[in-house]
């Protein structure tokens, strides 16, 4: 890794593209490691052949590819997207030249969570996720708990402690009822 002598950032239009990115740093292996480490207890000869099995069965790749030269998703075209968000206008600068206020924005389909944006020269990435590639065997989210109902409305009641008594109706005159159940008892 050596620094280009006349390097000039891309412009947004450039940064569209997947073959503008690369990486930077290198791919994680099934071993949750970036390399593969020395056998240990064995002979030179054996260790060499022992991690040579090794680097067969999980290899790596070369660190500074284009992100277009990703193997795809399954189903899908790329195991990126990129898109160009904001204000796309050009617009003139006082020292002679055209600026641009768009962020270009980079999304990992295979990362759940990395994304990279850049503005203006200047770029970042950010991840925030739980580290397990999408379609990875122990890939396995769990399903949302159910949205509860809405509860049922209440009928309307009236006020507790109201500001003025309301009207009660009178209490039936239980007594004259009783009087007049005897009066008829005794004309039989």
């Amino acid at each position: 890794m050596k620094p280009a002598e006349e390097f000039a950032m891309p412009s947004t239009e450039e940064l569209k593209s997947l073959e503008a990115w690369g990486h930077l740093f290198p791919i994680i292996l099934k071993a949750g490691r970036t390399t593969h480490l020395e056998p240990e207890g064995l002979g030179e000869e054996e260790a060499a052949e022992a991690k040579a099995a090794l680097e067969e069965s999980d290899k790596t790749e070369e660190r500074f590819r284009a992100l277009n030269e990703d193997s795809p998703m399954p189903g899908l075209e790329t195991a990126w997207l990129s898109r160009v968000v904001g204000d796309t206008q050009q617009y003139n600068t006082a020292a002679g030249g055209t600026q641009t206020y768009a962020v270009n924005v980079i999304k990992s389909l295979r990362w759940p969570g990395a994304v990279t944006v850049s503005k203006g020269g200047v770029y970042t990435s950010v991840y925030v996720g739980y580290g397990i590639k999408k379609g990875d065997s122990s890939y396995f989210p769990t399903e949302p708990p159910m949205v509860q109902q809405d509860p049922l409305d209440q009928s309307e009641m009236p006020e507790p402690t109201p500001l003025q008594a309301p009207e009660e109706p009178p209490e039936p005159d239980t007594d004259a009822e009783k009087n007049k159940e005897e009066g008829e008892e005794e004309d039989e």
